[in-house]
């Protein structure tokens, strides 16, 4: 009878601690992975490459757009949109993201088309910019100069875009850490290089 005690005193002993071990992998494993504080800490890394982008470009404000569907059409084909998620700006510059949310794509089809194709869309002032409602909404934010270009997953698939903004000068007047050396154009290839790298790095932490 003692003997049968024994083993079952052991058996209770061993199921409690392998459901303590499993409880504390289960309590581990929600704080790993807890949507929250990994996007906390996401956002930490994004807004510290958002600064650094904005630093090396000379520019004013820095952010990141993502695309996402919205509601639906009656032909019920989801709406295509663009929000912006991330902005940063240096001191005395306003912050435009709350004015910068569910974008329909298909009302900036140059600037879409340009992000798409060349990869890239940049000008000196928004009176050089053929989508008149494009160019309106830079000057609604005071931009002067801006400088855009595709995030895009290792598949190859664009899911939002990183960008500067010039406000208080134009590119034209700014000190860039990563322009061309003597040239006359601010927006050269070493500029490309450094946003696709950066771009590539904030992709990272969207997906």
């Amino acid at each position: 009878m003692e003997g049968l005690y024994i083993v079952i005193s052991a058996l209770i002993g061993a199921f409690a601690t392998i459901a303590s071990v499993f409880m504390r992998q289960r309590f581990s494993k929600s704080r790993k992975f807890d949507p929250i504080l990994t996007e906390h800490q996401n956002s930490d890394n994004i807004y510290t490459a958002l600064n650094f982008v904005m630093e090396q470009m000379g520019a004013d404000r820095a952010y990141i757009f993502q695309f996402h569907n919205g509601s639906y059409y009656m032909s019920g084909r989801s709406q295509q949109k663009f929000s912006c998620t991330h902005e940063t700006t240096t001191q005395g510059v306003s912050r435009e993201s709350g004015y910068s949310q569910n974008h329909i794509v298909s009302n900036y089809y140059e600037y879409i088309d340009s992000i798409v194709k060349k990869e890239c869309f940049f000008f000196q002032s928004p009176d050089e910019v053929g989508d008149h409602a494009f160019s309106a909404l830079m000057k609604a934010k005071g931009v002067q100069s801006i400088y855009n270009i595709p995030i895009k997953t290792l598949n190859n698939k664009i899911i939002g875009i990183l960008g500067v903004d010039y406000v208080k000068s134009c590119v034209k007047d700014c000190e860039l850490s990563v322009c061309d050396i003597d040239s006359s154009e601010k927006f050269g290839e070493k500029t490309n290089e450094f946003m696709r790298r950066q771009a590539r790095i904030i992709a990272g932490y969207l997906v």
